[in-house]
């Protein structure tokens, strides 16, 4: 492997999650941690960076092609994720300071500096400890966002935006007032298609379902 799918590995290795394992996200840990094509993990080093400095970094050691004006994407889609994943610390100056830096934290440096090691997997071990996967972080935040929502008597969880805040109004105010009585036979989540699905009542009434059929949002 070269140094870019390497970094990838690790990245993935550390529990980040696909969206932080791009080739942006590779070249902010190789231009932290210095390792350019030949350098050893072992090498690695952890000196006050900034996005500028990372972007020259990749562009000469790796041959990107990144712009000035593209750092705002390696802050949003590396460095702040990075952050959270305890991956990285800055030096506490105001983000519009020419003076703002980052660096991978001492305990980061020491883990990527067994990589490809017998130590290796001892090491993540140990990080992993302390720090939670970001992976999970962010799975664990997703669900806390879950919408509640009560179909015919029973408790469902929708996925948060207005198009499942449109049908969680439909079954829990527009049916108990213009359909008393009336029971939920079909409604899909945004990511969950067949949250719930009367399959039996639904063809009585007609509906010829199969799995390439495009059923109303809610029935």
């Amino acid at each position: 492997m070269d140094k870019i799918d390497e970094a990838r590995e690790l990245l993935k290795m550390l529990g980040m999650p696909k969206a932080q394992q791009t080739d942006i996200c590779c070249y902010v840990l190789l231009a932290m941690a210095g390792i350019r094509r030949d350098t050893e993990w072992a090498n690695a080093e952890n000196g006050w960076i900034r996005i500028h400095d990372i972007i020259q970094f990749a562009n000469i050691n790796y041959g990107s092609t990144y712009a000035e004006n593209s750092r705002e994407t390696f802050r949003k889609q590396a460095l702040h994720h990075f952050r959270n994943a305890a991956l990285v610390e800055d030096n506490g100056k105001a983000t519009n300071s020419p003076n703002y830096r980052y660096r991978l934290t001492e305990e980061t440096l020491q883990m990527i500096k067994a990589y490809q090691t017998s130590e290796w997997q001892k090491s993540v071990n140990r990080f992993l400890k302390y720090h939670e996967k970001l992976v999970d972080i962010y799975a664990s935040k997703k669900k806390m966002t879950m919408m509640p929502v009560r179909i015919n008597g029973a408790d469902f969880q929708f996925s948060t935006g207005k198009h499942n805040e449109l049908q969680k109004a439909i079954i829990e105010e527009f049916a108990p007032r213009f359909a008393p009585n009336s029971e939920c036979l079909y409604v899909g989540d945004t990511i969950e298609k067949d949250l719930v699905k009367n399959v039996e009542k639904l063809i009585e009434l007609g509906f010829e379902i199969t799995l390439h059929d495009k059923m109303p949002d809610v029935v």
